[in-house]
């Protein structure tokens, strides 16, 4: 369980996920807070239904999961780099 004192125990880290619309703009967003960015991937998997999902942290992005509305499945990018959804 993360402290959130910030005091002797694991820092957590604000993240915001961002759905984006079909008009390339933002639909909607929730924020969070998690223990770490691969925690906070998982989480923000969840909300891919069909739209990109963009998921930062203060002003860095740490991921944009592109839901594909062919029904082929998701594709996450990664710096730039397609990876294969497993």
């Amino acid at each position: 369980m993360a402290n959130l004192s910030g005091i002797g125990g694991a820092e957590v880290s604000d993240y915001r996920a961002y759905v984006i619309g079909d008009d390339g703009h933002i639909a909607s967003s929730r924020a969070f807070v998690c223990d770490s960015d691969a925690d906070a991937t998982i989480w923000a998997k969840q909300m891919v239904d069909g739209h990109d999902i963009e998921l930062w942290s203060g002003d860095r992005l740490v991921i944009r999961l592109n839901g594909d509305k062919r029904g082929s499945g998701s594709r996450e990018v990664t710096a730039g780099q397609l990876v294969p959804k497993k």
